[in-house]
């Protein structure tokens, strides 16, 4: 009975459901085995591309058709290949610097059934390659393409990052480097966890996107926030010391941060003191119970 396998698409970075690999194949399969596959464009014309085996499921919408696993003088040629290609990157990159200085050229690599050399490069603009193409085939007489990848995916093919560790705490693998699907880390995150204010490039990680470790236990943020009064709120301590607008809290410590009303100083004041809360779209006071209750948890964020 045939198998399916998922890949990682050599060339597109894309992962890829493969179809039709008989079962003696299958079972002899290994990851990071590289895999002949091909599908039929819209013009009804078969390409062949190379992908790495991944040895577990991905969610992908991308279905092609195995031809072979690359083994013996054929996988030989295409390390040869490869290793042709990154040997070319260094005048790539210098040339392709020169006409634009603002981009960030990641690697290359080589297609096996088109003779030709990849180079990725990542930026935020739009360029054109014109007067770059034709002095750079003049160098090295091959077929070039082009080939602009995102803030991830830069990080993902790069050949420097393969152990690099994400998250400050220097013990995350990067999830980049992963084949998972990429989590979508949003400015609401941000705000849940009372992080709006902060520099926003120090929440920023290698790929320059927001770290993903800031969604990590983002649930536990989420039900534990609900314990403290919202901000803009008007609270009351215990002893009625300290009467104001909450201007921010925090679950790691417990506290809740009050502008006072009387001369605008602003306070750190236990969670567990607040007496009386007015919400700011309820002109009702809400008495707050707080004698019984516990100090939140503090979640393990890594940060």
């Amino acid at each position: 009975m045939a198998k399916n396998i998922y890949v990682l698409d050599r060339y597109t970075n894309k992962n890829v459901l493969v179809k039709w690999v008989d079962d003696d194949i299958f079972t002899k399969l290994k990851h990071g085995d590289k895999i002949v596959y091909s599908a039929t464009d819209q013009k009804w014309t078969t390409q062949q591309t190379v992908g790495t085996y991944l040895g577990h499921q991905i969610i992908t919408d991308r279905q092609w058709t195995f031809d072979k696993v690359l083994l013996g003088e054929d996988r030989d040629f295409f390390d040869e290949q490869q290793a042709l290609a990154l040997d070319i990157f260094p005048l790539f990159k210098k040339l392709f610097k020169k006409y634009f200085p603002d981009s960030i050229p990641v690697t290359s690599r080589y297609q096996i059934f088109g003779d030709q050399l990849y180079f990725y490069f990542y930026s935020e603009e739009r360029y054109v390659f014109t007067d770059f193409v034709k002095e750079f085939r003049q160098e090295l007489g091959k077929n070039i393409f082009l080939f602009q990848i995102g803030a991830r995916d830069m990080i993902k093919m790069s050949p420097g990052a393969d152990n690099l560790p994400c998250g400050a705490d220097g013990i995350l693998p990067m999830h980049c480097k992963t084949s998972l699907p990429l989590p979508s880390v949003e400015m609401e995150n941000l705000i849940i966890q009372n992080l709006e204010g902060r520099d926003i490039e120090k929440l920023k990680w290698r790929c320059g996107k927001l770290k993903c470790s800031l969604i990590y236990e983002l649930e536990t943020y989420i039900e534990e926030s609900k314990k403290f009064p919202p901000k803009w709120a008007y609270v009351e301590n215990k002893s009625s010391e300290v009467c104001g607008t909450v201007f921010s809290f925090n679950i790691m410590n417990g506290d809740v941060t009050v502008k006072a009303k009387e001369g605008g100083v602003i306070v750190r004041i236990p969670y567990t003191t607040i007496k009386k809360v007015k919400l700011p779209w309820n002109t009702e006071e809400v008495t707050k119970e707080v004698a019984k209750t516990e100090t939140p948890a503090k979640p393990t964020i890594k940060k």
